[in-house]
């Protein structure tokens, strides 16, 4: 069956990390490693829908519901059923885990209340109607 996971997080969540062991099988696109913009990693999504990627996951925060319908849209245009998963992680743990990075391709400490100030400003939580499987998760490891 065709998917797309699309992860919801503010920095430091735990996305990444969730991609590498819950999800290898998938085809991952991360706006940490490129591209760097909505834009960008929209044009690498499409391409990846139109040949046919059978498991692809969106690595970035997608606080927005309206960058999510993007996504939504577009995998639903191609047959691929959607999975909204939501890494529900206090601020704290957040920010702990961002501070004991080591040569994290985007966000470092100086940056880190910035990144994750803006994540809240602009989160509007998923809900069930935005897919097919919505999943919230607490504190990943």
């Amino acid at each position: 069956m065709k998917e797309v996971v699309i992860l919801v997080g503010m920095p430091g969540a735990g996305k990444t990390h969730y991609c590498r062991t819950v999800l290898p099988d998938h085809v991952r696109i991360s706006q940490d490693e490129g591209p760097r913009h909505f834009k960008g990693v929209l044009g690498r999504y499409q391409r990846l829908l139109t040949e046919g990627v059978e498991r692809i996951v969106i690595d970035r925060t997608n606080p927005m519901r309206s960058q999510r319908a993007h996504f939504t849209e577009l995998a639903r245009v191609h047959g691929y059923r959607v999975r909204i998963v939501h890494l529900d992680v206090p601020r704290a743990v957040c920010e702990q885990r961002i501070l004991g990075r080591k040569d994290h391709p985007t966000l470092d400490g100086r940056r880190m209340a910035e990144a994750i100030n803006r994540y809240q400003s602009c989160l509007e939580a998923p809900v069930a109607e935005e897919c097919d499987e919505l999943v919230v998760l607490g504190q990943v490891p």
